[in-house]
C-alpha cells in the first residue's frame, strides 16, 4: 500500500511552494524561486526519510532544522565546511547576510531586487514554514489547520505591497489549500481499509490546536512588525517608528491628508543648492490617486528608465523651451527613496547607482531609502505666458487616471462648475480655482490645524465650513476641483526654494510643501499653488504673477513679483518626517492617539480568544443539532443519539475500539465510568434502540424513548465524570474527528 505520509509530505511541500508565489508581489525578479524550491524540497525530503526510518518525531523536526541550515549555508555562503556544512565561519557569514536582508526589508520600497541577502531571508522563512506545515499536515495529520500557516505566508507580502498581489498568486494559494485538504482526504480513505474509527482518533489533537493558535498569533504579530518597517505596507514616512534606521534623516510622506495638524519644534537642514538662478519648487514626487476618505496618494509608479542616462521629456510634453540651468544639490539631512529635482530634468548625475526616472510621474526614485550623494541636475524651467497656456490645445496624451473623478462629492463637483462657469479656457478655469483659495474674501486661511470635522467628508468640511489648514489641504482640494472641471491634475510634494545662504540656497524642513500641477497639451504639467501664504515662501511662476487676485493691480510689463526669501525658523510645512521625531508628528490620514502597540496586542488577544472558543462552539452547535434530530424522532434518530453519546465519552478521553459491537462498547463504557443504575439502564435502552434501527426491518416505527434515554445517559455521565474546563474548551470530539 502507498505510504500515506510520503503523499502528505509531498502535498505539504507543494502547498508551501504554491503559497510562496505571493512574494512575487514584493520581489522584483525571480532569482529567489529556485533556491526557495530547493529549500522546501530538502525540508520535505528530510521529513520523509526520518519517518521512513521511524525516527522519534521530535528528532525528525530537529533534523529538518539542520537540513534547512545546511541548505542556507550551501546556497548563500562561501565558507561552508566542505562546501556545504554549516561551520562557525559559514554561520557568521549567513548571519551577516540575514542582517543585511533585514536592512533591505526596513529600507526597501517594494518591489525590491532579489539580492542574495534577501534570497537567504526568504528561503529561511519558507523553510521554517515548510517545517511547520509538515508537522501539522503530516505528523499531526491536520492538513486543514496547516492552511492557517499558509495564510501567514500571504499576510506578509500582502501587508508590504502597495498594489494588489498578482491574481495567479491567489490561484496558487487556493491550489495549495486544496492540496492539503486532498491529502487529508486520501489519507483517511486509505486508513479506512484498516479501521474506520482509527482514522477518527488520529487526525486532530490538542497539540494541533495549540500549534494552530500559536501560528495565528505569531502571524498577527509578524504582520504588525513587518508593516511598520518602512516598506509600502506603510508608505515611506507613514509609520510611527520610521524605517528603523539609526542614522537618522528626513523623508517625505507620499500622500496628503484632508484633516490633521502640524507640530514641529525644530528645523533640520535638508539640501544646499548652488546654481539656482530662479526660485522654483523642488519636486520629490507626484500623487495621482484621490482617496475621498484620506486624501491623495501615489499610484501607478512604473519602473521607468535609468536615471543616469539622458532623460526623456515628461509624457504629454512637446515643448521644452524655457530657461536652461545646471544646479548642484547637496543632500544634508535628507534620506528617502525619492530624489528631488527642479523643473523638467534632462540629465541627473552623481547620485549613485540604481536610481530610476518615471517620465509619467516626473519622479526620480530608487528601491531603497538611502542617503543620496551630492548630485547635479541639468534642467529646463518652462516659462509659458498666460496667453500661451490659454491657447494650448490638442489631445491629452497622459494616463486617463489623471482625469479620474471617482469619489468626488456632488457638492464639490457643483462648486467647481460654478467657479469655472464663466471661464473660456482651461487655463482661466485653473487660475479661477487657484484664486478661490488665495482671495481673502473667500475666507480661507493658512493654519497649522484643520477645523474639527462636522461631516463624514473631510473635503466638503474644508471647502464649505472649516476653510483653514496647511498646504496639504489646499493642494488636495484644488486638485480635486480641477478634475471636477475636466482638467487633468495631480498633487506634487517637495520643497520651496528655501533661503539664500551665501552663494547657495539652504532648504530645510520648514520648506516642505505641497502644490498642484495641472496639465495643458504641449506644455505638460504646470504649477499652481492655492496655499494662501503671506510670508513669501511660495515660488509662483510668472503666469500666476500676471494673473492677480481681484482688486490687485497688474505689475508693470516685464516685471515679476519675486517671492521674499525665507529664513530658518519660520512656520513648519507638512510632508516631512524626521526619524527622530516621528512619534511626535501625527501622520496624514491617521489620528495619532499615542496608543503605541496596544491596539495590535489587543487585536492579537481578541483573535486568540476567538480561535480558542471555536472548538467549544463547534461542539455545542453539533450537540444542539443532534438533540433536535433525536427529539424529532425520525429515521436514524437512534444512530444520531448513539454518536452523541460516544462523543460525550470521547470528550472525556475514551473511544471504543472499532472492532467492538455496540453492546460490547456500551458495557465497557458503563464499567469504565461506573455509571449509576439509572445511567446504565439508559445506555442499554439506547443500545437496544440502535440495534433495532440498524438490524430490524426498515418499516419499523422509530423508538419514541430514544431522546429520554440519551438525556438520562448523558446526565449520569456528567454525575460520574464531570468535564474539566480544559475538556470543555478543547473537546476531543471536535479536535480528533
Amino acid at each position: 500500500m502507498v505510504d500515506t505520509s510520503t503523499v502528505s509530505s509531498a502535498a505539504a511541500a507543494m502547498s508551501v511552494a504554491l503559497a510562496s508565489t505571493a512574494f512575487s508581489g514584493v520581489i522584483a525578479d525571480a532569482r529567489w524561486v529556485i533556491p526557495a524550491l530547493l529549500t522546501i524540497g530538502l525540508v520535505a525530503g528530510t521529513g520523509v526519510f526520518g519517518r521512513t526510518m521511524r525516527w522519534w518525531p521530535p528528532l525528525v523536526v530537529l533534523v529538518q532544522g539542520l537540513a534547512l541550515t545546511t541548505a542556507l549555508t550551501t546556497l548563500f555562503t562561501k565558507q561552508a565546511l566542505l562546501g556545504f556544512l554549516p561551520g562557525p565561519a559559514a554561520l557568521g557569514e549567513l548571519s551577516g547576510e540575514l542582517t543585511r536582508a533585514l536592512d533591505l526589508v526596513r529600507e526597501g520600497v517594494p518591489p525590491v531586487p532579489a539580492e542574495t541577502a534577501l534570497q537567504a531571508l526568504v528561503c529561511l522563512g519558507l523553510g521554517l514554514v515548510a517545517i511547520l506545515v509538515d508537522i501539522i499536515a503530516v505528523a499531526l495529520q491536520a492538513p486543514a489547520v496547516a492552511g492557517l500557516v499558509l495564510l501567514c505566508v500571504y499576510a506578509i507580502p500582502a501587508s508590504l505591497a502597495d498594489d494588489m498581489l498578482p491574481w495567479w498568486s491567489f490561484v496558487g494559494g487556493a491550489l495549495a489549500f486544496a492540496l492539503l485538504l486532498a491529502s487529508g482526504g486520501h489519507h483517511q480513505r486509505w486508513q479506512r481499509r484498516e479501521s474506520r474509527d482509527a482514522v477518527a482518533g488520529n487526525i486532530f489533537g490538542r497539540t494541533t490546536s495549540a500549534v494552530a493558535g500559536a501560528s495565528v498569533v505569531i502571524a498577527l504579530l509578524t504582520g504588525t512588525v513587518f508593516t511598520g518597517v518602512g516598506t509600502e505596507g506603510r508608505l515611506p514616512g507613514a509609520g510611527t517608528t520610521g524605517f528603523g534606521t539609526s542614522s537618522g534623516g528626513v523623508g517625505l510622506q507620499p500622500f496628503t491628508s484632508l484633516r490633521g495638524q502640524l507640530d514641529r519644534s525644530r528645523t533640520v537642514d535638508l539640501f544646499r543648492v548652488r546654481g539656482l538662478t530662479r526660485e522654483t519648487y523642488l519636486r520629490a514626487m507626484t500623487l495621482r490617486k484621490f482617496d475621498p476618505a484620506n486624501g491623495w496618494k501615489m499610484d501607478g509608479l512604473t519602473q521607468g528608465v535609468d536615471a543616469s542616462q539622458p532623460l526623456p521629456l515628461p509624457e504629454g510634453t512637446d515643448i521644452s523651451t524655457g530657461t536652461p540651468m545646471r544646479v548642484d544639490i547637496e543632500p544634508l539631512g535628507y534620506r528617502d527613496p525619492w530624489l528631488p529635482v527642479f523643473g523638467t530634468p534632462e540629465v541627473v548625475s552623481g547620485m549613485g547607482p540604481d536610481w530610476r526616472y518615471d517620465p509619467a510621474a516626473g519622479i526620480v526614485f530608487t528601491q531603497t531609502r538611502q542617503q543620496s550623494r551630492p548630485y547635479s541636475e541639468q534642467l529646463t524651467l518652462s516659462s509659458p505666458t498666460p496667453q500661451q497656456l490659454r491657447s494650448a490645445n490638442g489631445p491629452v496624451r497622459i494616463d486617463p487616471a489623471y482625469l479620474d473623478t471617482t469619489g468626488i462629492p456632488p457638492e464639490v463637483a457643483d462648486l467647481a462648475r460654478r467657479l469655472t462657469a464663466d471661464q473660456p479656457t482651461d487655463f482661466d478655469k485653473a487660475t479661477a480655482l487657484n484664486r478661490f483659495f488665495t482671495d481673502p474674501s473667500n475666507g480661507f486661511s493658512y493654519e497649522l490645524e484643520t477645523a474639527p470635522p462636522s461631516s463624514s467628508s473631510a473635503l466638503s468640511d474644508f471647502l464649505f465650513r472649516g476653510k483653514r489648514g496647511y498646504c496639504e489641504q489646499f493642494a488636495s482640494s484644488m486638485a480635486v476641483l480641477l478634475r471636477a472641471a475636466g482638467i487633468p491634475s495631480r498633487v506634487a510634494v517637495g520643497f520651496t526654494s528655501g533661503y539664500q545662504d551665501g552663494d547657495a540656497r539652504m532648504i530645510t524642513t520648514d520648506d516642505a510643501h505641497a502644490w498642484v500641477e495641472a496639465y495643458f497639451p504641449g506644455w505638460g504639467w504646470t504649477t499652481f499653488d492655492p496655499t494662501p501664504l503671506d510670508d513669501g515662501r511660495t515660488s509662483l511662476p510668472d503666469y500666476l504673477h500676471r494673473e492677480p487676485a481681484p482688486g490687485q493691480a497688474l505689475p508693470p510689463p516685464g516685471v515679476s513679483t519675486p517671492p521674499t526669501p525665507t529664513s530658518p525658523g519660520q512656520q513648519p510645512q507638512p510632508g516631512v518626517v524626521d526619524d527622530g521625531e516621528r512619534n511626535a508628528v501625527p501622520q496624514p490620514g491617521r489620528t495619532d492617539t499615542g496608543s503605541g502597540p496596544w491596539p495590535a496586542v489587543l487585536l492579537v488577544v481578541l483573535v486568540a480568544l476567538v480561535i480558542a472558543a471555536c472548538p467549544a462552539a463547534l461542539r455545542e452547535a453539533r450537540r444542539r443539532l443532534r438533540l433536535r434530530t433525536v427529539a424529532e424522532g425520525g429515521p436514524g434518530a437512534a444512530g444520531v443519539a448513539w454518536r452523541e453519546l460516544l462523543d460525550e465519552f470521547w470528550d472525556r478521553g475514551t473511544r471504543p475500539e472499532a472492532a467492538r459491537t455496540v453492546r460490547h462498547s456500551a458495557n465497557a463504557l458503563i464499567d469504565g465510568y461506573a455509571l449509576d443504575a439509572e445511567g446504565s439502564r439508559a445506555v442499554r435502552a439506547l443500545v437496544g434502540a440502535v440495534e433495532r434501527e440498524w438490524y430490524a426491518p426498515s418499516d419499523r416505527e422509530p423508538d419514541p424513548a430514544v431522546a429520554e434515554s440519551l438525556r438520562e445517559a448523558v446526565a449520569a455521565l456528567h454525575r460520574s465524570a464531570p468535564l474539566s474546563w480544559q475538556d470543555r474548551l478543547l473537546p476531543r470530539s471536535v479536535l480528533r474527528r
